[in-house]
């Protein structure tokens, strides 16, 4: 099994469902937006789904690719998101940056996110996901609802980004119009 084959049969799942008269998820959900995230390894996960056509954009949060991955930057062809602590103890902020330095000149859109002092999984565990939560929201926003305003792409990019103006966040993006 592909470490794509995980998080791809739940999308072909869902289609499925969409087009079935039967489901309650019955023309119900917009097919043509579609994403993937994860975390630590569930961010291998996601990143797992770059290469398929259906996918609009992905992202992962204390993860990356152990090594240059050449095969995985080549593939990708959707928006990106990369959220990482910058003291994660497990080498994942190396590999975050690794694979956003990878994408970056392939042209796609590409955002990287770092706390200096979050470690190993960030702030997920704080009330409400914490910060990391919000970035993914606003970048989910922007990807799959077109959302320009202050809960999208404005919340991430330009005078809107607070994350941009605090010395505590390391903030990287290519590509971004």
């Amino acid at each position: 099994m592909e470490m794509s084959d995980v998080l791809l049969k739940y999308v072909d799942w869902a289609i499925a469902q969409n087009r079935k008269p039967c489901s309650p998820y019955y023309q119900s959900l917009d097919t043509t937006k579609i994403a993937s995230n994860g975390f630590s390894c569930g961010g291998m996960l996601a990143m797992g789904t770059a290469h398929d056509p259906r996918m609009t954009t992905w992202g992962l949060a204390s993860s990356g690719s152990f090594n240059d991955n050449r095969q995985l930057w080549d593939a990708v062809h959707t928006p990106v998101l990369i959220l990482e602590g910058h003291k994660d103890e497990t080498g994942a902020y190396n590999n975050g940056l690794r694979d956003y330095n990878g994408i970056a000149p392939k042209g796609h859109p590409i955002m990287f996110f770092s706390h200096r002092s979050f470690g190993h999984g960030g702030d997920l565990w704080s009330a409400y996901g914490g910060e990391f939560t919000k970035i993914m929201l606003a970048w989910l926003n922007w990807w799959l609802k077109d959302d320009l305003g202050s809960t999208g792409k404005a919340y991430l990019v330009g005078d809107g980004c607070k994350y941009c103006k605090d010395s505590n966040w390391e903030v990287k993006s290519a590509n971004i119009q």
